[in-house]
This record gives structure tokens, C-alpha cells and sequence, in this order.
């Protein structure tokens, strides 16, 4: 029996899904190969800019008068935010689909390709790696779409975006079907200046169930990056 595509919600996603249960109670399903990855594909960026320093200040000469010495500083400026990554466990459960989401790696602050001067003065680069395991009792994929990074300050509800997975060279996390596994990174442009509490969600469309009236509500789920 053929699925239409999910009903939209928050990220966009085609509307009136339709799924198909499983019909035969007992019923063996085809058996799938797991894309099970080993090792890590980290981000192998490296901050572009040295950090900031500040000139050491000059003195005018002076002559033995009644008047002080006055002093000139340069102005300072600041050092950009160092790249960093960090290994994490934050696991998202969908206990009506049986998904399970889980964010393995955490970078921040990952330099911006040379040929965007604006969108590095106003935009943080952040990078997830995520594996998807989507369940196997309901045709309901999982997409990359279907997440979003969640800051606290400035607050902040940003979907993915596709423009770095290429100048990074990290494996994409990709859409992953009923009872299957798959692993990558995601990325997301945040304001400059987010503060470090970050939450990942997982926005769950609505479903109808094909064999069943019953239909599965739209809901949101997040867990904790960091703090």
C-alpha cells in the first residue's frame, strides 16, 4: 500500500502523510542492512583567523615642564571565538514512532568559507553529528528538516542549512527510512554572540494512518546540548 508524504508542521514537510502499520500481527519484516559507521567523521576546519592582539600603548616624549604627559593607546580589538568540538550524548525518544535521535558531537564557532566576509561578521556556524534510528512499526521517515537547533540567548529556533557540508568535508546526515540507521553531521547558522546553552528539537509532523483511523498528533521533542 503506498504513503503519501507527511503533513506540514514546523520544519516544512509535505501535508497528509500517509502511513502504513504493519497489517499481519507476527508478521517478519524484511530484514535491513544497518549503515553502521565506524570511527568518527569529524570536522576537519580550523579557524582561519589568528586571534586579536592589542597594540601596546605609546607614550608622548616629554621635556621637563610644569605641563603632565599625555598617552595615546590604539584602539583594541578582540580576539575571534576559537573553534572548538566536543563529544556528547543527547537522546531524543519518539515513543509513538519508536525513533530514536541521538547528537554525538557538538562544534562551535566553525570559520566561515573566505568567499562570505558578511556572513561571518554576523553569523556563528555550528555543527551536529547526529544519528538517526527510525522505527519499524510505521512508514514515518526521519529528515534532517525535522530538526532544529534551539538557543536561549539571543533566543533563537534555526533549521538546518545545506551551504557547508562540502567546504567542511563531513558526511551529511540524510533521510533514513522506517527500522533503518544512519549518522551525520547537520549545520546551522546562528546570531554571533549565542551564548553557550544550546538544545536540539525534533519537530514531528502530523500522520493519518492509513489502515486505522487513528491519526498521530504533531509534537516537538528536545534534549540538552550544553548548557
Amino acid at each position: 500500500m503506498k504513503t503519501s508524504a507527511p503533513a506540514a508542521t514546523r520544519p516544512s514537510t509535505a501535508s497528509g502523510a500517509r502511513l502504513r502499520r504493519l497489517a499481519v500481527v507476527g508478521l517478519v519484516a524484511p530484514v535491513v542492512a544497518l549503515a553502521a559507521c565506524s570511527g568518527e567523521s569529524p570536522v576537519t576546519a580550523e579557524p582561519a583567523a589568528p586571534a586579536g592582539t592589542t597594540p601596546v600603548a605609546e607614550s608622548t616624549s616629554t621635556t621637563p615642564t610644569t605641563t603632565a604627559p599625555t598617552t595615546t593607546a590604539a584602539p583594541t580589538t578582540s580576539a575571534p571565538a576559537k573553534y572548538s568540538t566536543r563529544t556528547i550524548k543527547a537522546v531524543i525518544k519518539d515513543p509513538e514512532l519508536g525513533h530514536t535521535i541521538t547528537a554525538l558531537r557538538l562544534s562551535r564557532n566553525l570559520p566561515f568559507p573566505k568567499n562570505q566576509p558578511v556572513g561571518a561578521e554576523a553569523f556563528e556556524i555550528v555543527g551536529v553529528k547526529v544519528e538517526f534510528d527510525a522505527g519499524s512499526r510505521y512508514s514515518a521517515s526521519l529528515d534532517p528538516k525535522m530538526l532544529t537547533l534551539v538557543a536561549t540567548s539571543p533566543k533563537q529556533n534555526v533549521a538546518p542549512t545545506a551551504e557547508f557540508g562540502k567546504a567542511y568535508k563531513a558526511d551529511p546526515l540524510l533521510s533514513t527510512k522506517r527500522d533503518d540507521r544512519d549518522r551525520g553531521w547537520v549545520f546551522f547558522k546562528i546570531d554571533k554572540g549565542t551564548t553557550s546553552a544550546l538544545s536540539l528539537a525534533f519537530n514531528r509532523p502530523a500522520y493519518a494512518v492509513s489502515t486505522t483511523a487513528k491519526s498521530i498528533k504533531p509534537k516537538t521533542f528536545s534534549v540538552v546540548l550544553t548548557k
